[in-house]
């Protein structure tokens, strides 16, 4: 395995966990060391009869911070595909935001048909079911008095030009459909509380935050995977 230290008891590895490449093993290592009760890997969200997972939940004080970490998978260039559920509104656990919800999925979709950029579009999917899930748990008991943050963590070694063209390439796609995201948000009178901040840089993160993230992970990720 690749990952810094034994996870715990009844961690849910992804079916390429050992890989050198693995994502999941990324966000392990750079966020294992966090000393808090609040930190959570394969956070399970409702979205319809299943659930969608993030890679990191992390509670700070009124705000819940997630990632939904990237390495390499970002070099597929596919479509954005949704399953047929995701546009009948009764599947939906929140019946006052099953309309917008679709529309806006169906905004994504034209935009991004339209652009006719090649792009990840399994990481697009991927946070519009996260977007989902946060609206679902956002006015549960335990968090109806939180605040939500959503980052795209990517991994972000420019180790070839072909790598750092589908970097560039996937955050540009990102900072397109935070727009979309934003204004999305905003008309359903959430932005207050549910925020998406696009693309960020694991380098940049790993840098800013060695004492949170303690100085054995710190050394750790810079030397696995940025020296």
């Amino acid at each position: 395995m690749h990952f810094i230290t034994q996870p715990p008891k009844g961690f849910e590895y992804h079916r390429w966990a050992s890989s050198l490449k693995s994502s999941q093993a990324f966000a392990y290592n750079i966020f294992s060391g966090v000393e808090s009760s609040k930190l959570m890997f394969e956070f399970h969200m409702k979205v319809f009869d299943t659930d969608a997972q993030i890679d990191v939940k992390f509670e700070k004080k009124q705000t819940i911070e997630m990632f939904e970490v990237k390495a390499f998978e970002i070099i597929k260039m596919e479509d954005i595909v949704f399953k047929e559920k995701y546009f009948i509104k009764t599947e939906y656990k929140r019946p006052d935001i099953a309309e917008p919800f679709i529309e806006f999925l169906k905004i994504v979709l034209d935009f991004f048909d339209k652009e006719n950029q090649r792009i990840y579009g399994g990481g697009i999917k991927q946070l519009c079911s996260h977007l989902l899930g946060i609206l679902n748990m956002m006015n549960e008991p335990e968090y109806e008095n939180k605040n939500f943050k959503l980052y795209s963590l990517c991994f972000d070694n420019s180790f070839s030009p072909k790598f750092e063209r589908d970097l560039i390439n996937y955050n540009n796609t990102l900072t397109k459909f935070k727009k979309l995201v934003d204004e999305f948000l905003m008309k359903i009178n959430v932005n207050s509380r549910i925020e998406y901040l696009g693309f960020l840089s694991g380098r940049e993160y790993v840098m800013k935050n060695k004492d949170l993230l303690g100085k054995k992970n710190y050394d750790y990720v810079l030397k696995r995977y940025f020296y």
